[in-house]
């Protein structure tokens, strides 16, 4: 079972001091995966300190755990055994990854297609999930809010892609299973949407690299398009 908590639990770790701050992190990524080496975060003290304001969560995910291990891991039943899973393809296996997604229960952009979605996130140097990262983010986001996301709606994985020109798009039933389908990026519904991450715009913290400017939902530039990397 994953620790869970009220929303206090967010408002907390953002507004710790850098110490406090970084000790709420650790807790997190501890009750998530265990006692683990855990990168250092990228994302500057005033980054992680604003993600009250912009309803966004910062997310870890470690290298090279499968999907079918982060299922296991989080207790996340799927309609898909992921180890038999071939045409599945996710970004960025072998990096420990933060990155910071939107907090919504919902997807956005609903009813519009994965190439729409996918244009406009380019557009603000934003990137999609893959699978593992939306399982990670899923499991973040019951940490804190005590559900899972996307419960009977379908989302995108823009980043990823489903055998040679799909695209994944996963969402949670009413019981709380994971539903996986390989699709096509030019369909849409009223049901279906999209989530966007933010990857770090810096490796890590220097004197040179503090004030680069992360990418931002909304803010009609690519500021943090030089973060390409997944």
């Amino acid at each position: 079972m994953l620790h869970t908590s009220s929303t206090a639990l967010l408002d907390s770790q953002i507004k710790q001091s850098p110490s406090n701050q970084k000790q709420e992190l650790a807790s997190y990524v501890k009750s998530l995966y265990g006692d683990i080496a855990i990168s250092e975060c990228p994302f500057t003290e005033e980054e992680i300190g604003e993600l009250s304001k912009t309803n966004e969560l910062l997310i870890y995910l470690p290298a090279k755990l499968t999907m079918q291990q982060l299922c296991d891991r989080f207790g996340i039943k799927a309609n898909v055994n992921f180890e038999n899973e071939t045409m599945i393809r996710n970004t960025m296996v072998s990096e420990d990854q933060w990155f910071i997604a939107s907090n919504s229960k919902t997807p956005e952009l609903i009813n519009e297609t994965g190439l729409f979605s996918k244009r406009v996130y380019e557009d603000e140097g934003l990137h999609g999930m893959d699978l593992r990262r939306y399982l990670a983010f899923a499991a973040t986001f019951k940490y804190y809010f005590d559900e899972f996301p996307d419960q009977t709606y379908w989302c995108f994985l823009l980043s990823g892609s489903y055998d040679r020109s799909g695209v994944s798009v996963v969402g949670f039933d009413a019981k709380g299973v994971l539903s996986h389908h390989g699709w096509m990026k030019n369909f849409k519904a009223k049901y279906c949407g999209s989530r966007y991450i933010v990857i770090p715009p810096r490796i890590e913290i220097l004197r040179s690299t503090k004030s680069l400017k992360r990418a931002r939902r909304g803010n009609g530039s690519a500021e943090g398009k030089e973060a390409s990397m997944g």
